[in-house]
């Protein structure tokens, strides 16, 4: 057994994935302490008005998050080059980072009213508070861009959680203690990747990476192209992970629509577990050669292997347990829908399934899958419109668009394989 665990952890993948899962499961239990803080210590109104913060920022995280994902490619197909490459790059893109941030962070205080408007927000400082972390955020993508480009996992999640604790700790000290209220908590928004900013450039310094080469010239457009489609990617991700529980409420009466609520909340958890594999996944494969088909393959398999591994146990306790598992985490007032949870545990797996797969090809540009994901975003509108007269035909309608996404990623891979394996019998 013991030899068995060292051969895991030689490999890099294995290796990734287990201490990224980790940190990420804790990171994942420090953001949900934020939660029972706030609801205690806000009223019902300033609380509703953290949550539309909360989706505040999750919209500037988008923008941030491509371009994390397309430098990552980038760096990892530079690795295999020249590290000093990698170091101008960096201090092209960064410089002009710096100056969209600051660009974007003077045009959202002027735009502070009338976001607090829409967002229905008490004050405009919150607004303005929380827009804060766009000055740094863009250079962070980078720097997190360079260190999951490099493989450098374990830095990587460390890098993550540090935003989880930094966000409770902020909480704890200025809503808990100051008692500064919805002010503390837009602090510790605006705030929250601020350390991991800091902590990233001293992970950049130990890599040791060259001096910028001066002779090397980056070409913009073909990162702009694989950025475009990096967005659109991330669009229909977000889409899946949302449209739903929009559809729910904006269908349903309040109660059915917060019942309903109860149960994402739990099958989220499948999801977040199982999540950490793309994060591996992604910058491996982008950094593979084109030709490298067999290590492509064996990547595709482990990615396989280890979501299984990590979220088939998530999805079962919650469908074998589901009295406990609610009684446990949202209270039992939410145990009318129990008879769902093993629904919706089996709609989490099969999203979380095609999440893994649909990077794999995301790494590769293989633009065919992105079109794959783009159907499935017409037939699940379709379908829900179609067929919603219960919860039970929400999810299971919801459930038949995922399982038809898997099993079409599944058929491009090996469609791919069987292709890739007659060119080189050609060859």
């Amino acid at each position: 057994m013991k030899l068995n665990l060292k051969e895991i952890l030689k490999d890099n993948f294995a290796r990734g994935t287990i201490v990224m899962t980790v940190m990420t499961i804790l990171g994942a239990a420090l953001n949900f302490l934020v939660h029972p803080i706030l609801t205690r210590r806000l009223t019902i109104a300033e609380y509703g008005d953290f949550q539309a913060l909360l989706s505040f920022i999750t919209i500037i995280a988008v923008v941030s998050g491509v371009i994390q994902m397309t430098l990552t490619k980038e760096f990892s197909l530079l690795k295999k080059n020249s590290l000093a490459q990698i170091s101008s790059l960096r201090k092209t893109i960064i410089i002009k980072l710096w100056l969209y941030g600051g660009v974007a962070f003077i045009i959202l205080v002027i735009m502070s009213k009338p976001l607090a408007d829409i967002f229905n927000i008490g004050h405009p400082l919150y607004i303005i508070l929380t827009a804060a972390m766009v000055i740094y955020l863009f250079p962070l993508a980078v720097n997190r861009a360079i260190i999951a480009g490099l493989e450098k996992f374990s830095s990587l999640s460390i890098n993550m959680f540090i935003d989880s604790f930094t966000r409770l700790a902020i909480i704890i000290l200025l809503v808990v203690a100051w008692q500064l209220k919805l002010t503390g908590a837009s602090i510790a928004l605006g705030a929250t990747s601020l350390l991991s900013f800091f902590i990233s450039y001293l992970q950049i310094r130990k890599l040791g990476l060259p001096a910028a080469d001066n002779n090397y010239i980056a070409t913009p457009k073909p990162i702009i192209k694989y950025g475009l489609t990096v967005l659109w990617f991330t669009i229909l991700s977000q889409f899946f992970f949302n449209f739903d529980i929009l559809f729910v409420k904006a269908t349903f009466d309040p109660t059915t629509a917060g019942l309903y609520g109860s149960l994402i909340t739990i099958g989220r958890i499948i999801f977040f577990i199982g999540g950490s594999v793309p994060l591996i996944v992604f910058p491996i494969v982008a950094g593979l050669d084109h030709n490298d088909h067999e290590k492509k393959n064996k990547i595709f398999y482990k990615a396989l292997g280890f979501v299984m591994m990590l979220a088939l146990p998530a999805a079962g306790a919650i469908a074998l347990f589901p009295n406990f598992v609610i009684r446990f985490i949202v209270g039992q007032k939410y145990l009318a829908v129990a008879s769902l949870l093993p629904k919706i545990a089996l709609m989490f797996l099969l999203l979380t399934i095609f999440q893994v797969t649909s990077q794999y090809f995301l790494a590769l540009n293989r633009k065919l899958s992105i079109w794959l994901l783009s159907f499935g975003v017409i037939l699940e509108i379709i379908l829900l419109n179609m067929f919603h007269s219960s919860l039970s035909q929400v999810i299971i309608m919801t459930s038949v668009v995922f399982l038809l996404i898997n099993v079409s990623l599944f058929i491009l891979f090996f469609k791919d394989r069987r292709v890739n394996k007659l060119s080189l019998k050609q060859l």
